[in-house]
């Protein structure tokens, strides 16, 4: 099972992480973060990117045989909004990457995409973020909304957040991931480390 949790700061990615863990209590995860660092040149950026998304799939389909799990703490998704957004250029072609490799992997990726309202994510902002203000981050809220909507992902959850708590949404996340959940078997955890 891959699991990418993807949406704005502020959202509740890391919290979110921890319940999955806690409440799948009878598999082990595998926490992973990918994230581009921009690079001033477009075309450096680009092709470090690319190989670093490829290398993500890549990393999923050798260890699909060993039922090992991993949570991603965004993937590249984020790319297609934050290269728009903040770097002038267009970071669709991670859909290409995407395509290339998802049909071999679609039953054991599960997209999570959380999203709140402007003001909420605002209100817990600690100054890290890249957006300035609600204009900015209502674009990469919709980004996230269109990213997930274009994903080739088969198993997705959308999931605006509004008041609910953390407990709330977990409930919500763990019904989606257990409606479909393979066999666990907790001998093929010792794997990861010798296919990485």
């Amino acid at each position: 099972m891959y699991i990418i949790l993807e949406a704005p700061d502020r959202v509740g990615k890391d919290t979110q992480i921890a319940l999955i863990i806690k409440r799948l209590s009878d598999r082990v995860f595998h926490k992973m973060h990918y994230s581009a660092l921009p690079f001033k040149n477009p075309d450096k950026h680009t092709s470090h990117s690319a190989a670093q998304y490829e290398q993500m799939f890549e990393i999923m389909k050798q260890l699909k045989p060993s039922g090992i799990n991993v949570i991603f703490n965004r993937s590249h998704l984020g790319e297609s909004i934050y290269a728009p957004l903040y770097r002038g250029y267009s970071g669709d072609y991670v859909f290409s990457i995407e395509s290339k490799h998802i049909r071999e992997l679609r039953d054991n990726v599960y997209l999570i995409t959380m999203v709140n309202t402007p003001e909420i994510l605002m209100s817990r902002d600690d100054g890290q973020s890249l957006y300035s203000n609600g204009e900015e981050l209502r674009a990469e809220i919709d980004g996230f909304v269109r990213a997930h909507r274009k994903s080739l992902i088969k198993n997705k959850l959308l999931l605006e957040i509004g008041t609910m708590t953390p407990d709330e949404v977990s409930n919500i996340i763990t019904d989606f991931l257990t409606e479909a959940q393979p066999e666990y078997n907790p001998l093929q955890q010792s794997l990861f480390n010798e296919i990485l």
